[in-house]
Order: structure tokens, then sequence, then C-alpha cells
């Protein structure tokens, strides 16, 4: 009966002893010896051994593990379909069974076996799998032997809010397996122009995703040629700087001294007029960060410059005096001001005591002056504060006697508010000042949009966008990142919490992200880590979110185990270090390959289980190549 046929899927592991392996051995030994003296004749010639021993030597062990079984059933539609169970009903030992190796349709329909997933947890385009590599065995496979040239498909919806680990260490084909993963996505509009968009971000860190390089004949941002339903518009670079071979690259700089809103009374206008500044200062928080964890600097970096609630005169007069010191210094730092902001008003900041009580100090007298003003230089409000910040620290001068008479009438509040005291601490430390200055490359003072919110809208239009983050500081790029980062992670929450309803009053989720990080032992958290920062919340909750994360690394060890735990989509290539195979080895079916792992070092040679995989597949990734030139192609 066809119902009752079953395959045993077998994976050889090892050589394993027969019961009479030591007759055996001894006879293969005896052999040797008959002609260790001969040059020209080995053990097993014909002259040798008789046919009947050489026979009885032939028969061999292998060590082999029980992946499952495949079952002939009769399906839903009325005929006869395949199907796999990752166990075994029963075995029959006294039955006669054959074995064989695959080759060829058995071969392919083995690696690419799908396994059957619930309706509602299937993309709606599941199933249009495309090529990525072939089927490979061995690094030591043999020169011609065309049996095994199988292809092998990928399901690029089994990444869609799925979390996909790629392990390996340099040079063994991550980057390019990101490359066939990306281009696979991108793909899925050639099937469907509306549910096929997918929106991918890729953190590109050194610029080979977004430029052509001569790998790959092209750059993957020309993944758009010969793409059905796509054009160039469907893939947006993001950089430092302006490329000659990328013309419609897109800055991504940030306005780091905001704009002057029409009037400080207005607070819808100053919210409007500060955001880009209040944005940028995460980024010059890092660029302190970078160099040690001194006093001032978290003082500094503890301030926020948010607009307050509440938006009385003397809050107005507050927050306009935080702003512009905060303003003074990174003119100091060298950022360069717009047209409109080559000067500072300082008019009102300060009132005529605090002016009467400086002014009566030789040391602080130029500081009143500057502040009796109505319109100054940078340099003078940088002066006039750095005066200011003296005068509150010294216990001789005239502001003491001023700020105590002002909290009588003031709820014993000091003139001095804290935010203020932790901008004007940098002031002491010219070093602090120095550092911000690294933020320069990142600053443009006539940009009006915040890329992040170019990035998220990107996305939610199914766009591929690829960050080049090649140039710039490290620190100061990773710290972009993250700030990026809670702006999509914010983005699919809002959509996911207040989700928008369709023409049938049908509640809608949040558009499909896919976000691809390099390097990622430096951003995904360890075990015990701090689970508030960005990155372990997209981790941890991205899915839900429908965000997918992609993160390649050459140490799983560092990676949080529950996020391990937690990873539906697995390409493996060679680690160097037991330890971190170990990781890997504890999950799904990798504990066969651990030896491999760990001694082949060849690239693109990667072991591969994705979540429509029941077992895991060894492939040999096809190299990724431009579909054309960047600077060419459109919508066909």
């Amino acid at each position: 009966m066809l119902e009752d046929t079953s395959l045993i899927l077998l994976r050889v592991l090892d050589k394993a002893p027969l019961p009479n392996s030591s007759e055996t051995d001894r006879m293969r030994y005896e052999a040797g010896q008959r002609v260790s003296a001969s040059d020209n004749i080995n053990w097993d010639d014909e002259q040798t051994l008789d046919k009947f021993t050489a026979n009885f030597l032939r028969f061999a062990g292998v060590e082999c593990r029980v992946i499952g079984t495949f079952m002939m059933r009769m399906s839903q539609k009325g005929g006869w379909a395949v199907q796999f169970g990752a166990d075994l009903s029963n075995i029959y030992s006294g039955r006669g069974m054959k074995v064989y190796k695959p080759d060829g349709e058995l071969l392919k329909l083995i690696a690419n076996f799908v396994r059957p997933l619930p309706k509602a947890d299937k993309h709606p385009l599941a199933d249009r799998r495309i090529k990525i590599g072939r089927v490979r065995y061995a690094a030591s496979e043999r020169q011609g032997d065309t049996t095994d040239l199988v292809d092998v498909t990928l399901d690029p919806t089994d990444l869609i809010a799925r979390r996909t680990a790629l392990f390996g260490m340099s040079r063994t084909g991550k980057s390019n397996t990101v490359k066939k993963i990306a281009s696979s996505v991108f793909m899925l509009r050639a099937e469907d122009a509306v549910r096929g968009r997918v929106g991918q971000l890729i953190l590109d860190a050194n610029g080979e995703y977004a430029n052509d390089n001569p790998i790959d004949k092209g750059a993957l941002r020309s993944v758009f040629n010969g793409c059905p339903n796509s054009g160039p518009e469907d893939v947006v670079t993001y950089g430092l700087h302006p490329h000659p071979r990328d013309p419609n690259r897109r800055l991504v700089k940030l306005n780091f001294f905001g704009s002057e809103p029409k009037s400080w009374f207005d607070r819808d206008a100053v919210v409007a007029a500060m955001t880009p500044m209040i944005q940028a200062k995460a980024v010059v928080d890092a660029a302190l960060a970078s160099q040690g964890s001194a006093q001032y600097k978290t003082a500094f970096m503890n301030v926020d410059l948010t607009v307050p609630d509440d938006w009385e005169p003397k809050d107005v007069t507050r927050y306009r005096r935080i702003v512009t010191a905060y303003r003074a210094i990174l003119a100091k730092a060298g950022l360069a001001r717009s047209t409109s902001m080559q000067k500072v008003s300082v008019d009102r900041l300060t009132n005529d005591k605090l002016r009467k009580a400086l002014s009566s100090s030789e040391t602080y007298a130029r500081a009143a002056v500057i502040f009796g003003k109505d319109i100054v230089s940078w340099d003078e409000a940088y002066e006039a504060f750095n005066l200011l910040r003296q005068a509150i620290g010294d216990k001789e001068s005239p502001y003491v006697e001023y700020n105590r008479e002002s909290r009588k009438g003031d709820e014993e509040k000091d003139w001095h508010d804290s935010a203020l005291m932790g901008i004007l601490a940098l002031m002491e430390h010219q070093g602090g000042i120095r550092l911000i200055g690294k933020v320069a490359l990142q600053h443009s003072p006539d940009t009006t949009q915040d890329f992040a919110d170019q990035i998220v809208a990107d996305l939610s239009e199914g766009k591929l966008v690829i960050v080049d983050q090649s140039t710039g500081d490290p620190e100061l790029n990773e710290a972009a990142s993250r700030r990026l980062m809670w702006r999509v992670f914010d983005h699919q929450k809002a959509a996911f919490t207040n989700p928008r309803l369709d023409e049938n009053q049908e509640m809608i989720l949040p558009p499909d992200v896919i976000v691809y990080v390099e390097e990622a032992h430096n951003l995904l958290p360890k075990d015990g880590d701090d689970l508030k920062d960005i990155w372990p919340r997209v981790a941890k909750e991205g899915s839900k979110y429908r965000i997918g994360l992609v993160y390649a690394t050459q140490e799983p060890s560092s990676i949080m185990s529950n996020i391990l735990s937690n990873t539906d989509n697995w390409f493996v290539a060679h680690l160097n270090r037991a330890g971190e195979v170990k990781q890997v080895r504890d999950f799904y079916d990798f504990g066969d390959f651990e030896q491999q792992i760990l001694n082949v070092a060849l690239p693109g040679f990667i072991r591969m289980r994705t979540l429509s995989n029941p077992y895991v597949v060894p492939v040999q990734i096809d190299p990724y190549v431009a579909n054309a030139p960047a600077d060419h192609g459109g919508r066909t």
C-alpha cells in the first residue's frame, strides 16, 4: 500500500565498527605485511587477496543520525503528497531495508522540503522560493561529480518578522549571504506589487552594499534592475557625504543648532524650531561618552533640552538661557551656523540686578556688559556664559549675594538651575568641547528635515534603505544608528498599538520591516546586560511589531541566550573556536556539523536552517552578482 510507504532520512556522521571488525582489521594488517616490501603492489590487489576475502573486507559501517521520516499521505485535494515527521514511529529490525544515497530530483526534494506552517503564520507570498545556492556535503568534493549539483532555494518570507542569525569568521561569506537574502526579499515585489513590498534597512558599516565594488560587479543598490514592479526609487542610499557614482544619495546630517522660532512665547513654534537640536544632542552626547565618563560630561549629557510643558514667561527665559548656552558651546566647537544665526540675541537672558552685581566685580564685569546688549557674536556669548559659570562657582563673587536674595522670592530655588549648570560645566574643560567638534561631519546648518524621519517613511513604503557608515567616527555612527532604530521601533510600535483600519474596518498590521546588523556582538545584548537599550528591545520585541532582525557576528557566545533561543533562521559558516561552535551545537541538529564548522574555512560554505526547513541543509551559497551597474536600469 502506498500509504504504508516510508523513507527514513539519515545523515552520515562518521564510520562505525562492525561486529567482525577485529577480524577484518587483522586480515588487512596481514595483507599489508605481505606486500610491505613491494612498491608496485597494494594489499588489496587481486594477486594479494582472493575474491572471497576481498569481498569480505569491503563491508563497512557508518554512524548515522535519524533526521526523520518521509511518508506518503492523501492530501485534502485528493492527491498523494509527501509529508515529513522529525521522528520515527517504528522500526522492524528483522525486515530488510535498502540504503540509498539520494541525487537528482530526490536530493532536490529533500534539500528543499518545506514543513507546513499554520495558515495564520504564513505570509501571503509564502512558498515563492528563490535559488540561493547548491547542496554541498564537504569541502573535499570530487572534481567533475555532478550527481550532487542540486539547487537549494530560500523562502524570503521566512525572514519577515523573524530573527535570523549569520555566524562565521571574516571572509567566510556572511556579507555575500546578506546580499543574497536582501535581494531575495526585494524580489518578492515581482510576485505582488503591493504585498511584496518589504522595507529593508541595512546599516552598511563598510560601504559594500551602497557602493559599487569589483567583487559584486556593481552594488546591491542596483537590485531593482531586471526586477518587475520596481524601479530606482525603490532603493534609497544615505551617507555622510555625496558620492560621485550615486547622485541621488541623501545625507545623514542634522542641524545641531535647530532654528530660531518666530516667537519664543509660542510654545508650538519653539518645539518645531528646537526639535532638530534636541534630536542631534544624542549624537553630541555620544561624542562625549566616547572618551570616558568624567563627572562634567555626565552632567552635560544628563541635560534634557526638551521644551517644558509649563510655558510661563519665567519658564521661557530659563529655557532660552539654557539653549543659548548650549548653542554657544556648539559654536565654540566649530560647528557652522546658518546665515540667519550668525549672531545671537542675549536680550532678557539676565536681569538688571544680576548684571549690576556682576558689574561690581572687575573680574566679571565683562559678562555684565555682554548680557546688557541685544545682539552679540557667538564668541561673546560663550565668553559671557563662561564668566557667569566662574562667578557662580566663586564663593567670593557678588553673584553669591544676588542668588541669596533671588532665592527669597523664588521658592528657595537657585537662579542657576541644574540644567544650566550641566551645560556650563563643559566650559571648564576644553577637551570636552574638542570632542564635540567631532560631530561636525554630521552637522549641516541648512538641513531642515531629520533623516531618521525620511528613513522611517521609506521603510513604510517598502523600500530598500542602505545607510553607508564607512566614513565618519565609528562611535558617532553607532549613536546615529541607535537613534534611527528608536525611531523605527517607536513607529512600528505605534502602528501596532494604534492600528489603522482598512475599507472593511479591519485593523491593518504595521508594515513589514527587516533590519540587517553586522558586527552584532557590538550592539546586541549579552546575558546580564541592560535590556532597556534599543537593540535588546528590537531583538526581544521586534517580531510583535513586524520588525525582522538579521544579525551577523563571529562571536555567537556574545549574544544573549534568550535571543539565540528565539532565532528562527540560521546560517552558520566557519567558526574557529570550539567555544563558539558549542553555542551553535546546542541548537537543532547543528551538532552533526560541529567538526566541519570548526575545521572547514571555505567561503560561502554554510549550514542553513530556516523557519520552513525541518532540518539543517549544507549549502554552497552562490556569489552575489549585481544585476547591472547601479546608475543604469529602470522599471520593467
